[in-house]
């Protein structure tokens, strides 16, 4: 016996939180490669770091000040020659000068014979003409040898030549440096590379650690060379850096310590930098991963340790810098940060739509799609009312009223309750209460029910029913339809109250059945449609085709839309249903429509006079890629239409819109003469039962000669269904019809089959509608 070994299925957040990371990860690899805009952000931490975090220098490197003394007027070259000879006395490991004296300056045969003199080696730093390197000049390039050009003053028999050269960020801030350029004059190292030596190898471009305190830089004034007898001290064994007197010839550096921290300085820690290993640089990418893998697998959490878990992470990402520090490790968090920004905005984007999605417009009140999300955290059972007539009370009013009269509604059935109340557009609404409470509170309500609201200047009367959750049902879905089953039951009850564990029998199964899995079936496309042709009677030519909706239902195989359209009537659910049939049909009808063809597609009368019965039609016949002139708007008479006025205004304008209106079984039910007259029509069809009469009465031939006539003076189509017979043709010929549908031209079909009728292929350009 094999043993069963449970699937790992995700839920759809869950799933739709993982695609987010994923997203996130791409984006943020675009913003690294296309904006560099992560490096940027990595240089917030770097300040933060070096501010927070000093540390003394190693002292083996001192700077000598050559600042001039008040009423002094020698030049660079002359102070600088005269500290050479002073620190040569005192041996030093080796003394490096900024180059930058003028090239008349008249101290240069001084500086020359004390560098001759020297036993020091005496190495120049030259400054850049070229500008200070920046990232953006050498992006992508960072170890490679970048060109510069260098200002030479003089020739001097120095030890070596440096170039006094930073390298800038895009944001002007000096955070690493190179350790040699290529100049024009070949490669040239830099100051920090020049007074380190060939000690450290050469690693390109590194990061310059200023966690160095640049004031624990040992500093000797040039002053005190000859005076001070603890200099040599100072002096001996270590590498100078003879900095140029503080004025227009020196440079001045952004950096994370200082907007003005001199060049010299700046040599002097990165020279720190390389003599340490005090910062070691890690990928990018490394962190980048981590807290990658770290997202995905928070997704996986559920609500509130899923939150949790964002907060340590973005606390642990802002802290990280600083723990890696502690180890000498250059931590880049810009990927990082940005990684999760970009998580962020997804995340607060997708909450947004999905608390839009929960709200209904019209009220402003949450709607039944939170109401399936709130289910699972709710206290209390759940209560759904009932209000009667409500769409036809909402059609009567303005559509500026409809919000007030929705929110005093709400207001009514919350009264001493103060529970959230949801609602959706077909007259439900739904809160939550503890039974015991909630049984007594419709009590109070069913007393409050007969006071009618008054919207503006309009005495509306209100009038309800409830139905109440006391069963454990525990998929949100199904709960709420068996409520809302329960509430509809309660309409027909003196009581008006019904719980939901009193519905029993097949018939309330199928309803809940139906109510739970209606979306799910349109979302599958378990619900479609075949087409019956409607053809010329005399040639059997095709010019159209009714629509006609079915279900294949996964445990009920196929459903009669007998079986399954009074229940969404009554449940509210027909404008889902409709808008779905719309979209299919639109998809159909363009192909037809190259052969002259025209697609019918049943609407209830129901929805004629609602507001948004327009946009219904023609938000859904683009959606599904089709064009009014292919599409026929069938009325079906399922129910009376009371406003009569509003009804024939929205099918006039659909008429503009280029539709075509059709008046389906005429002469039945509610399809009477009333309606012929007061709704604009461009075609009426007559019920079976009128043809088959006509067989053997004549009184039935005489009203369907009479009908056609008056259409064809109208200007309205007459056509015939329900032919099943060849001598039911002859005689509906006979009587002057033209058009006819039925059995006898062919039973309801796929698509695929009604244009092997037609003959038509979907690249065929549109012919002129035949009769239409």
């Amino acid at each position: 016996m094999r043993a069963h070994i449970p699937r790992f299925r995700l839920e759809p957040r869950t799933r739709r939180r993982l695609s987010q990371v994923l997203l996130s990860l791409v984006a943020a690899l675009a913003v690294l490669f296309g904006l560099d805009i992560p490096k940027l952000i990595d240089e917030v931490p770097r300040v933060f770091v070096s501010r927070m975090m000093q540390r003394p220098v190693s002292g083996e490197i001192v700077l000598v000040s050559t600042d001039r003394d008040s009423g002094k007027r020698d030049s660079v070259a002359e102070r600088q020659a005269a500290a050479i000879t002073a620190l040569d006395r005192m041996s030093p490991k080796l003394i490096v000068f900024e180059g930058r004296f003028a090239e008349d300056d008249p101290g240069i045969p001084l500086l020359r014979n004390a560098i001759a003199n020297a036993k020091t080696p005496v190495i120049v730093a030259w400054p850049a003409t070229a500008g200070q390197i920046t990232e953006q000049n050498t992006r992508g390039r960072l170890t490679r040898q970048e060109t510069l050009s260098f200002y030479r003053a003089a020739y001097l028999p120095v030890e070596g030549e440096a170039v006094d050269a930073n390298r800038t960020s895009l944001t002007g801030y000096v955070f690493e440096a190179a350790d040699y350029f290529e100049t024009n004059e070949g490669p040239l190292p830099t100051l920090g590379t020049a007074l380190v030596g060939d000690s450290v190898p050469r690693t390109g471009v590194y990061p310059i650690d200023f966690r160095f305190s640049p004031s624990s830089v040992p500093t000797v004034p040039l002053a005190s060379l000859e005076g001070d007898a603890d200099a040599a001290d100072k002096i001996e064994g270590k590498r100078i850096v003879i900095a140029v007197p503080r004025s227009s010839t020196s440079t001045l550096v952004n950096t994370p310590l200082n907007k003005s921290m001199p060049s010299a300085l700046v040599g002097i820690i990165a020279a720190e930098t390389l003599m340490s290993r005090s910062l070691l640089p890690v990928s990018w990418y490394l962190p980048f991963s981590g807290f990658g893998l770290l997202l995905l697998a928070v997704a996986l959490l559920p609500s509130r340790p899923r939150h949790f878990s964002y907060f340590i992470i973005t606390l642990f990402s802002l802290v990280a810098p600083f723990l890696a520090a502690k180890f000498d490790l250059l931590l880049p968090t810009g990927m990082v940060y940005t990684l999760l920004a970009i998580y962020a905005a997804i995340r607060l984007r997708s909450n947004w739509r999905e608390r839009a999605a929960g709200i209904d417009t019209v009220s402003g009140l949450s709607n039944f799609h939170a109401l399936q999300e709130d289910f699972s955290k709710s206290q209390g059972r759940l209560i759904v009312a009932r209000v009667e007539n409500f769409e036809e009370i909402l059609a009567s009013l303005e559509p500026t009223l409809h919000r007030s009269f929705i929110q005093q509604i709400s207001q009514r059935l919350t009264i001493g309750n103060g529970a959230t109340v949801y609602t959706d557009t077909t007259g439900h609404f739904a809160w939550f209460d503890d039974l015991d409470h909630a049984k007594s509170h419709i009590m109070g309500l069913l007393a409050l029910a007969s006071a009618p609201l008054r919207v503006s200047e309009r005495t509306l009367d209100f009038s309800c029913a409830f139905g109440i959750l006391d069963s454990d049902i525990t998929k949100p879905r199904q709960a709420i339809s068996a409520t809302i089953v329960a509430a509809e039951v309660a309409l027909k009850r003196p009581s008006r109250m019904a719980l939901v564990s009193e519905q029993g029998g097949s018939d309330t199964d199928w309803q809940l059945s139906l109510h739970s899995s209606l979306d799910h079936a349109i979302a599958h496309q378990h619900i479609y449609l075949l087409f019956q042709p409607q053809c010329l009677l005399e040639s059997g030519h095709v010019v159209g085709a009714e629509a006609l909706v079915r279900w294949k239902h996964p445990q009920r195989g196929e459903i009669s839309p007998s079986d399954f359209i009074p229940f969404i009537e009554k449940a509210g659910r027909l404008k889902p249903l409709t808008a779905h049939t719309l979209r299919l049909a639109a998809r159909s009808a363009n192909v037809a429509l190259n052969a002259g063809a025209r697609i019918s597609v049943n609407i209830s009368a129901t929805l004629l006079a609602e507001h948004d019965f327009v946009s219904l039609i023609c938000d859904n016949i683009a959606a599904g890629g089709g064009r009014p002139q292919a599409i026929t708007i069938e009325i079906t008479e399922t129910a009376k239409i009371e406003d009569f006025r509003t009804a024939a205004r929205n099918l006039e304008r659909l008429q503009e819109k280029g539709f075509h209106v059709s008046l389906d079984d005429f002469g039945t039910g509610e399809a009477n003469l009333s309606l012929l007259v007061g709704l604009p029509c461009d075609e009426i069809k007559i019920d079976r039962s009128f043809v088959a009469l006509a067989q053997h009465n004549e009184r039935a031939r005489i009203v369907i000669r009479a009908l056609n006539d008056t259409a064809r003076k109208a200007g309205m189509r007459l056509v015939a269904e329900g032919i099943e017979t060849e001598t039911e043709q002859d005689l509906l010929i006979s009587l002057g019809c033209v058009i006819g549908q039925g059995f006898l031209y062919g039973r309801p079909m796929r698509i695929s089959e009604l244009l092997s009728m037609l003959d038509v292929r979907e690249s065929c350009e549109p012919r002129k509608l035949t009769l239409y």
